[in-house]
């Protein structure tokens, strides 16, 4: 008990140093006496127990599993007497040189502890090897203020309990060093196949090594840190006199082991197949993407392998049966490898709801919606028409729509050299909502040189594109990005699209909700809290103009009865990439097809027995999205989007400068006179029928002839 008052008054303590008041001390000492409390309740299993307790992955209800995780285990505990006094030097030299002289804690490193959790960082490092056992044995790797307290109590508890030379012994049965090797005895075997009791000064130094990151320092994978870390320990050694510089020396000469002598059981996972690509992105976030469980990736591996952990996920189950039977259905049976892919999100959170990748993940573990970067075509558009609303432009305003177009944009003449070209060579000057409904090219690029492609880039990035797939420096000179030019992933334009759809409010796709440790404590909370992109007003006007890409466009095929859509349509140069990108209020779902392998042109029958014709986004990909919305909401109630405010409109304008007159060498605006305001009130309906943008009559539907745009263009 005087311990754990000293631990509660050094934290204290702490809080005042670092926050110079009062209230810091009461809130800190509160916090710290419940959780501290908290530990003293729990349990201490025998040392001997077994760690390693497969985690499990649940969908959004918390009861349907998805898939049980468990790792390969390659176990075989020993005495102390068994392991090899230079390998318990090493280890001990390495991990905690004071191991039989402090407490089960340290003190300064929990101080350092909360001061970095304070400020909104993570933890340090530091832990005793009590603590080490501790974490392994009863707690997360989550390395937050809470799981610092509890292991300290822990650990003190445990060297109440045991004596050193017993918790020291279940730490070298305990920790894990890769392969599957789960202490000194199975790791010994694995890397040099002998027991702990024969180990070298080398070979003990390289396994002591592997503690801190069993996968970093990876001899057979990673032998240049391995050795590197090798060397490290021999420098500790020496410095702490248990060996001389000249044994130092010749142990660091002594090889690697260049293969596994003993190879651990095979990693064991059970799950629904239909939710395997879904498995995939969460064992991937929790592996590799994030810190969440561990700092290192041999702890986020022990974790998610062998923690007990249950992953509550936002899949829905009864969503993902429907996609997947939208996408079967809408795929035509081919021997040219194209597949269609469907990812699904809720708007108000950004929680991914189904996800079909591909042909199955038991048979192709890549996933094109999460990890294939493929070209949007003038599903990109989306971000123009943003940036242009959100400089004051409106959907009502009209822009030249007039093929080809050869504009110039500062430092490149890429257009001038290869013109741009409309699907309908037909276009003519019209309202922003009819260009957009009728995927215009043309008029977009004017658009896009009055906006700035630096603010289009902007834009896209701040709805979640990744800057490593359009940096600014690459393209901030080249126009054709705006109808679809860069390759970005699938989830990404859905990301973005769900914005829209949640009145301008972006939520970073989510595939996590809630992860429990194996005593039932939150270890993590995964939705994004989102952040306002664009204003609600810029937003209902999107609505409007996607809106009408359902009602009378290029994506007529995903209109549902008496619900109202919207959506935008999207086929690369020469019908490589075809997308339906596509929303109502409570659901966005973007649908892709095209062959995983290459930019091989999507040419099939339409119809059962009919001749094979170019595909483009307003078919296959946007029936499939009809589909699944017309399953996944049929049961909910039909919601309007939200209305423009009129009085905010600008007055309506015809799109044009002096700059773009200059800038359009086939000046299509020479004695251009614009028409008068429309009366028509901007309104956004129920069903399909949507917007009344103007009195002009909606334009025909886009001809079926192939693009000749540069590579990302094409309207459908």
């Amino acid at each position: 008990m005087v311990r754990f008052l000293r631990l509660i008054a050094v934290i204290a303590a702490s809080a005042v140093l670092f926050t110079g008041t009062i209230v810091a001390v009461v809130a800190i000492s509160g916090v710290a006496v419940h959780r501290a409390a908290s530990a003293q309740e729990l349990p201490l299993p025998p040392l001997d127990s077994k760690v390693q307790e497969p985690s499990t992955v649940l969908a959004a209800d918390g009861t349907t599993v998805l898939a049980t995780l468990s790792g390969p285990e390659f176990r075989q505990p020993v005495k102390l007497s068994q392991v090899s006094k230079v390998l318990i030097t090493a280890v001990l030299d390495t991990e905690d040189h004071g191991f039989y002289v402090h407490g089960g804690f340290d003190i300064p490193a929990i101080v350092r502890a909360f001061v970095n959790d304070a400020q909104g960082g993570g933890l340090q490092g530091g832990s005793t090897i009590p603590e080490q056992l501790v974490k392994q044995l009863y707690l997360s790797s989550s390395r937050t203020l809470n799981r610092k307290i509890r292991e300290a109590v822990l650990a003190d508890r445990l060297e109440q309990k045991y004596s050193r030379d017993q918790i020291l012994q279940a730490y070298l049965n305990t920790i894990y060093l890769g392969s599957g090797a789960y202490g000194v005895q199975a790791a010994a075997k694995t890397y040099f196949g002998v027991p702990a009791s024969a180990l070298t000064l080398p070979q003990a130094a390289l396994l002591a090594g592997m503690i801190q990151d069993p996968n970093g320092y990876d001899p057979i994978l990673q032998p240049a840190a391995a050795r590197t870390r090798r060397s490290e320990v021999l420098g500790r050694m020496v410095h702490y006199g248990d060996i001389t510089l000249a044994q130092s020396a010749a142990a660091d000469k002594e090889p690697l082991p260049t293969a596994i002598a003993t190879t651990a059981a095979p990693t064991v996972v059970q799950q629904d197949p239909i939710a395997g690509y879904y498995v995939n992105q969460v064992k991937q976030f929790l592996l590799d993407d994030s810190t969440v469980l561990g700092a290192t990736y041999a702890e986020r591996y022990a974790s998610l392998f062998g923690g007990g952990l249950r992953i509550v996920t936002n899949f829905d189950p009864a969503a993902q049966v429907a996609a997947e039977a939208a996408v079967n259905r809408n795929t035509p049976a081919n021997t040219q490898g194209f597949e269609e892919g469907l990812v699904s999100i809720d708007p108000s959170n950004g929680a991914v709801r189904a996800l079909v990748g591909g042909a199955g993940a038991q048979t192709q573990q890549f996933d094109v919606m999460t990890m294939g970067e493929r070209q949007p075509g003038s599903g990109f558009k989306l971000f123009t028409l943003l940036a242009a609303l959100q400089q004051g432009y409106s959907v009502y305003d009209t822009v030249d729509g007039q093929g080809p177009c050869e504009i110039l944009f500062p430092g490149n003449v890429s257009m001038v050299k290869t013109p741009i070209q409309n699907d309908n060579p037909n276009e003519v000057t019209q309202t922003v909502v009819q260009a957009t409904a009728n995927s215009v090219n043309c008029a977009f690029i004017r658009l896009a040189h009055e906006v700035g492609l630096h603010n289009v880039i902007s834009m896209a990035q701040s709805l979640g594109i990744s800057p490593t797939e359009i940096p600014h420096a690459l393209y901030d000179y080249i126009p054709s990005v705006v109808i679809g030019a860069a390759a970005v992933k699938p989830i990404e334009m859905a990301g973005a699209y769900a914005a829209v759809a949640n009145g301008g409010v972006f939520h970073a796709p989510s595939f996590i909700d809630t992860i429990y440790d194996r005593l039932g404590n939150v270890v993590y909370r995964g939705l994004d809290p989102g952040h306002r992109i664009v204003s609600a007003q810029v937003a209902a006007e999107a609505d409007v103009a996607f809106n009408a890409v359902v009602s009378y466009g290029t994506g007529t095929a995903a209109g549902l009865y008496n619900r109202p859509v919207a959506g935008k349509t999207g086929t690369t140069n020469n019908n490589v990439d075809a997308w339906f990108n596509g929303y109502t209020p409570q659901l966005e779902s973007t649908v892709w097809i095209g062959n995983l392998h290459g930019e091989v042109p999507i040419i099939l029958p339409l119809y059962p027995g009919g001749s094979p014709q170019p595909v483009y986004g307003a078919n296959f990909p946007a029936q499939t999205w009809h589909d699944f919305a017309a399953a996944v909401l049929a049961n909910q109630p039909v919601l309007e989007f939200p209305s423009v405010n009129g009085s905010l409109l600008p007055a309506t304008k015809y799109i044009t400068s002096a700059s773009l007159v200059h800038d359009d060498v086939v000046d299509h605006n020479a004695g251009y006179t614009p028409p008068p305001p429309s009366p028509v009130s901007p309104t956004t309906t129920a069903g399909t029928g949507g917007s009344s943008p103007s009195t002009t009559a909606p334009a025909a539907a886009p001809t079926t002839t192939a693009s000749t745009t540069p590579a990302g263009g094409g309207g459908q």
